[in-house]
């Protein structure tokens, strides 16, 4: 198996993870949480683990396409290290110790009228809780992989841009896609998550309860777009 192949089954098993929750959060949206409370903690914790793993990967193989591409004749020892060990210490081991909070804070709780699981904070501290781990958050699902990503095919566009042939126009193009999809795909997320946590914290002013209600209803579509 090629480096790329050990990487997307990575990929495969992260995304297989998220499926498994589909349906609880599909149900629960529906008709609210009926089930043991150590299953919303563990499915919030599922949850995280993909999130995370999954946009870790994808800097992993930014990696492994620049030192494929960039450094083309010396690298198969350290691609190699990358794709079978670096990786758990690099995705897996961070995605999981991510889930603490889960584990810790998400519970099932009454909120009108019927049974919801949410991560439920200290009411005294809720707010600093909600800003740090959002904070978290940002800093690890999108600025760590995304100046990874941006780097490494930065330099990957550079470097072909020198070269000629079809092949590498075609390389060219795929890399431009790559980057454009990824950006694509979770920035309105994680801008809408700013925006939200500025509000929070009174940097950006709440113009109206409607207003509110449009960010939220943009969190969770942007979300479920990356």
């Amino acid at each position: 198996r090629s480096m790329t192949d050990k990487y997307r089954l990575h990929l495969s098993v992260a995304d297989l993870l998220f499926v498994f929750t589909l349906p609880f959060w599909s149900v629960d949206a529906a008709i609210g949480w009926h089930l043991e409370e150590f299953l919303c903690k563990a499915v919030h914790g599922i949850y995280t683990v993909n999130l995370y793993s999954s946009v870790l990967i994808l800097a992993f193989i930014s990696l492994d396409r620049y030192l494929a591409i960039v450094h083309a004749t010396n690298s198969q020892g350290t691609r190699k290290l990358l794709a079978e060990k670096v990786v758990y210490a690099g995705v897996w081991l961070p995605a999981v110790l991510l889930t603490v909070p889960d584990f810790v804070f998400a519970s099932v709780s009454l909120e009108e009228g019927s049974y919801q699981c949410n991560r439920i904070y200290p009411y005294d501290t809720r707010k600093q809780w909600t800003v740090g781990f959002r904070f978290l958050h940002i800093a690890i699902g999108l600025v760590l992989p995304g100046l990874i990503i941006l780097i490494c095919y930065c330099v990957i566009i550079s470097k072909l841009s020198h070269s000629k042939g079809h092949q590498k126009r075609k390389a060219l193009k795929t890399t431009v896609i790559l980057i454009l999809a990824f950006f694509t795909c979770w920035l309105p997320y994680y801008i809408c998550l700013s925006t939200d946590t500025f509000i929070l914290l009174g940097v950006i002013e709440q113009s109206s309860c409607a207003f509110e209600d449009a960010m939220h209803k943009w969190l969770s579509i942007t979300e479920a777009l990356a």
